[in-house]
């Protein structure tokens, strides 16, 4: 009887044990190595082939884009965000750790879902931790994608609740430190983008006085304000007033890229003809990349220099005048605007490229 005794609880002890090594087992498994549930919110890492970053509804089957990686050549690409935002434009900073995105989180002017046409927000996306940070009120109407060249600062344009037209800001990336760099009346400032060594940054303005979108520098902490660049060649459409947009500058700090409306007859998905454009900061030098290219046709924006300054990344509408048949790709030319590629060539839109320098 004692023997049974034993052999019971030698069977008790063992099986005690053997339970506890199960369910640690299934501890381990179930927090790191199952894959992510679908529907989770979270960040993935940035690939060490990524070259690009840029937003597409690829994977969402709705208006909702996410952000993607990929490499120079349009390949290997990596979904970066799932979550339930839609994102529209998107910088990273120089360590490639932060990605700054204007995110739309409430269907504020349309019935069909989130969209472009929404109020945004800016949100600081980690890629080491995983973590987010969304930096600006969901009341106020914020947009950018531009980074201090030192990591420290991002600068965007907002309209504050209440108000009906946008001024530039800078902010520390911890959400310290707002401070407002323009207060012309009756103007509207955006699309600012920060110099490569610190110093300047360039935006457009559009007022009653000079009814179009003018490229505009100012030093840093928003004193120096001049204008480099007046389109008076430019056209409206129906969703853009006229003159230039999205100013980005070269590596180098020698050239500034931006677009323009050049033409409008319900072309593009009813987005006209877009040319992109370079200037020097004193504003001399312009050229027309588009047309020194031979690509004069499509709704091209947002371009993006290299890192190495040799190439443009942007993004362009063409095809059909119908906007829902319309393409919507990503594409990269040289520095003199040849050497035309497209990148992306899906049924899905693809937008808003940059580089990762």
């Amino acid at each position: 009887m004692r023997k049974i005794e034993r052999v019971v609880k030698n069977l008790s002890k063992y099986m005690l044990i053997y339970t506890f090594l199960v369910l640690y087992l299934l501890i381990v498994i179930f927090s790191s190595g199952c894959p992510k549930n679908p529907e989770e919110h979270y960040i993935s890492a940035l690939p060490s082939s990524a070259q690009l970053l840029f937003v597409s509804n690829m994977d969402t089957g709705s208006r909702t884009k996410e952000i993607y990686a990929m490499d120079d050549n349009g390949e290997d690409i990596t979904r970066i965000t799932h979550s339930p935002y839609h994102h529209c434009i998107v910088g990273i900073d120089r360590t490639k750790r932060y990605i700054l995105a204007t995110r739309v989180v409430e269907d504020t002017d349309s019935p069909e879902g989130l969209g472009d046409e929404d109020r945004k927000s800016l949100w600081l996306l980690d890629l080491e931790t995983g973590n987010e940070k969304r930096l600006t009120d969901t009341s106020n109407n914020a947009e950018g994608d531009s980074f201090s060249p030192d990591g420290e600062w991002i600068v965007f344009h907002m309209v504050l609740a209440g108000e009906n037209q946008a001024d530039i800001y800078k902010m520390k990336i911890d959400g310290s430190g707002l401070t407002r760099l323009t207060h012309t009346n009756d103007a509207t400032e955006s699309d600012p983008s920060w110099s490569p060594d610190g110093e300047n940054i360039a935006f457009v303005s559009y007022s009653a006085q000079v009814p179009r979108f003018v490229l505009k520098i100012m030093d840093s902490d928003g004193n120096n304000m001049r204008t480099i660049y007046d389109p008076a060649d430019t056209v409206a459409t129906p969703y853009f007033k006229p003159g230039v947009y999205d100013p980005s500058w070269s590596p180098d700090g020698q050239w500034i890229v931006f677009e323009k409306p050049v033409h409008y007859s319900g072309e593009n998905g009813d987005a006209g003809i877009w040319h992109i454009y370079k200037i020097h900061p004193d504003g001399t030098g312009l050229v027309d990349l588009s047309k020194q290219g031979g690509h004069e046709s499509m709704a091209e924006y947002l371009p993006s220099f290299s890192g190495d300054g040799r190439q443009i990344v942007f993004s362009a509408r063409y095809g059909s005048s119908d906007p829902a048949n319309v393409q919507i790709d990503i594409f990269v030319m040289d520095h003199g605007g040849g050497s035309l590629s497209r990148l992306t060539d899906f049924d899905t839109i693809e937008d808003f490229g940059v580089w990762i320098k």
